[in-house]
C-alpha cells in the first residue's frame, strides 16, 4: 500500500503575496518550501513509485494506492480526526488519549485503508490492525 501522493502539486511553488499599499512583495514562505522541494525532488518520489509498482507487478503483487488525507491526525484506537492530535512526531488522540510514534501511526492507517479496499470492510480502524 501507498499514499496516493499528488507529488508535482506539492513541489509547487507558492503563491505570489502582494502588499496592496506599496505594492511590493510580502513572504510568502517561498524559501522554506525550496528546501523540502529539493528534499522531494533529490529523494526521487515518482521513480520509487514507479520501481515499487514494477517489481510488485513482475512478482504478481497488487499495489495499491490510498487516500493519505487525515492518515497522520486519525486516531487508530477511536477513528477521532483532530489537527491537534498530532504535535510533531507526537500523536496524542484529543478525545482517547491513545499515543504512539505519529509517522508510524500514520504508516499503519495507510496500510489499515488498504487491506479495507481488500476486503470491501468500512470499519474503523483499532490497535490490533
Amino acid at each position: 500500500a501507498l499514499e496516493d501522493l499528488n507529488i508535482s502539486g506539492m513541489m509547487r511553488r507558492c503563491r505570489v503575496k502582494v502588499d496592496e499599499k506599496t505594492g511590493g512583495f510580502l513572504k510568502n514562505g517561498q524559501s522554506r518550501k525550496k528546501g523540502l522541494n529539493r528534499s522531494i525532488s533529490d529523494a526521487s518520489w515518482g521513480e520509487l513509485i514507479l520501481n515499487i509498482e514494477y517489481l510488485a507487478a513482475k512478482q504478481g503483487k497488487v499495489v495499491i494506492k490510498v487516500n493519505p488525507k487525515y492518515s497522520s491526525q486519525e486516531c487508530r484506537n477511536c477513528g477521532h480526526k483532530d489537527k491537534y492530535n498530532r504535535d510533531g512526531e507526537k500523536f496524542i488522540c484529543t478525545e482517547c488519549g491513545y499515543h504512539e510514534h505519529a509517522d508510524i501511526g500514520a504508516a499503519k492507517t495507510i496500510r489499515f485503508r488498504a487491506l479495507n479496499l481488500v476486503r470491501g470492510d468500512s470499519a474503523k480502524p483499532g490497535i490490533s490492525a
